[in-house]
């Protein structure tokens, strides 16, 4: 999204998305295995990422807020299997192979990469741990993987507050565009890219992804200060559609 008074991490995103994935691309592209069924799967996982990534991004800016964070969720499922096919493919095969023919699931191959990998990735946004960070992005999106009530909040654009009561005005129909709710979904768009860099850099040194290293820890500082995320809170809670900003606080900010 654009804004005149755009915040550090939205620049940030704009400027390293397209970087990443491409650098991704290259990263998956240059790893084989001895299934190539295994091979034509982690790369897929990473086309469907950037081409979700990118339709959330255009129907976001439409005003199409609940189809942009569906496709958001897409992306957050597609880090897990980028995330194993990243590794070793003595590790990877058979976890990629199990999952490919229904005998694990995303939640099995998270378990296996908390206990095996993930104690070397270091913190998430914060101090926390990258178990803890990436659980909290997981439950920031689970409630749309079904048409609940949490996503049909986002289908209500605001428009007229009363902070003090709690309480909204807003319309629904086609393309009913909120700044504030577009706003937050290119937060998660901003945490989506920065996951996917911190998983390349953490398992990869060739030079574009060093290169890139300096600017992915700047849009991670970045989106740690919004004042959109609180510390150590349950994003499944706070990233939910209703939001109400107290009188003279901006999402910029």
């Amino acid at each position: 999204m654009k804004h005149p008074d755009q915040p550090q991490w939205l620049k940030l995103l704009d400027k390293l998305s397209a970087p990443i994935i491409g650098v991704g691309l290259d990263i998956i592209n240059a790893q084989h295995t001895h299934d190539p069924d295994i091979n034509v799967a982690s790369r897929c996982a990473l086309l469907h990422f950037t081409q979700c990534l990118q339709t959330s991004m255009t129907t976001n800016e439409d005003g199409k807020h609940a189809v942009a964070i569906c496709l958001v969720r897409q992306c957050i499922e597609t880090l897990t299997i980028i995330d194993v096919a990243l590794q070793d493919y003595a590790y990877a095969e058979p976890l990629l192979n199990a999952w490919k023919h229904g005998k694990k699931t995303q939640g099995n191959l998270r378990s296996s990469l908390e206990h095996d990998v993930w104690a070397r990735y270091g913190k998430g946004l914060w101090d926390e741990t990258w178990a803890e960070y990436f659980a909290n992005l997981s439950k920031a999106v689970q409630p749309y993987a079904h048409y609940t009530h949490e996503l049909q909040g986002w289908q209500l654009a605001i428009i007229s507050t009363d902070y003090e009561q709690r309480t909204y005005f807003a319309i629904h129909g086609f393309d009913t565009y909120d700044e504030l709710k577009a706003a937050r979904i290119s937060l998660l768009h901003a945490l989506a890219t920065w996951t996917l860099g911190r998983l390349l850099s953490a398992n990869s040194k060739i030079q574009q992804i060093l290169e890139l290293a300096p600017d992915v820890d700047k849009l991670g500082r970045a989106i740690g200060s919004s004042f959109l995320l609180f510390k150590n809170k349950d994003w499944g809670q706070e990233l939910l559609p209703d939001m109400l900003l107290a009188p003279g606080r901006h999402w910029w900010e």
